[in-house]
């Protein structure tokens, strides 16, 4: 029997009805046969604070353990001021610190995508704040999946009212291809087929 290929789905968004999250939702329904996305919770994390890195907290320990033994990860962020929200760079700060020792996030393969509810010339759909968690993730021993390229704009329309499936296909093929690269890329890694 072969192993179930586990992606831990982050979303950016704490908000209930967050368009990154039906992202992530949509991610977990078009995962190919053999593999999972299980959305992964962080809401109840703590403000990071380095004394407490000798001893985290159990919410914190749980969140680690709970990204360290996935495959890879799957990520769906808004974009805040050009960025990513500072709630997530607070989740990304407990699961990877102290780095070195304890970085729940070393040797994965990482993928992103974004939707935002901007619809004008120049919106770009979270493409800023891929950019930035970009920059982050470099530093924390990981190995990004850059195509295809998710940012979804207009995200207000973009899924369907009363199921909250995407409604664009080109979109939705998108999603399928870019998880079928980080189960290729995390398999390479790995030394696998």
């Amino acid at each position: 029997m072969t192993q179930l290929f586990r992606i831990a789905g982050l979303c950016g968004a704490l908000r209930k009805d967050s368009f990154n999250m039906k992202l992530l939702l949509e991610a977990k329904r078009l995962a190919p046969a053999g593999a999972t996305v299980e959305i992964i919770d962080w809401s109840e994390l703590p403000i990071y604070n380095g004394d407490l890195e000798a001893q985290p907290p159990k919410s914190v320990l749980e969140f680690k353990e709970k990204i360290a033994s996935c495959d890879a990860i799957l990520i769906a962020t808004p974009e805040y001021n050009f960025s990513y929200p500072g709630a997530f760079k607070n989740a990304i700060d407990w699961a990877s610190r102290p780095l070195g020792t304890t970085n729940a996030f070393a040797g994965k393969a990482i993928a992103m995508m974004s939707a935002g509810p901007g619809a004008y010339p120049g919106s770009s759909g979270g493409h800023r704040a891929q950019l930035h968690l970009q920059q982050v993730f470099s530093i924390l021993d990981t190995h990004l999946v850059s195509l295809p390229m998710i940012c979804v704009t207009g995200a207000g329309s973009a899924f369907e009212e009363s199921t909250g499936k995407l409604i664009n296909e080109h979109t939705l093929h998108n999603i399928e291809l870019k998880l079928e690269n980080l189960i290729k890329l995390t398999k390479k890694l790995n030394g696998s087929n």
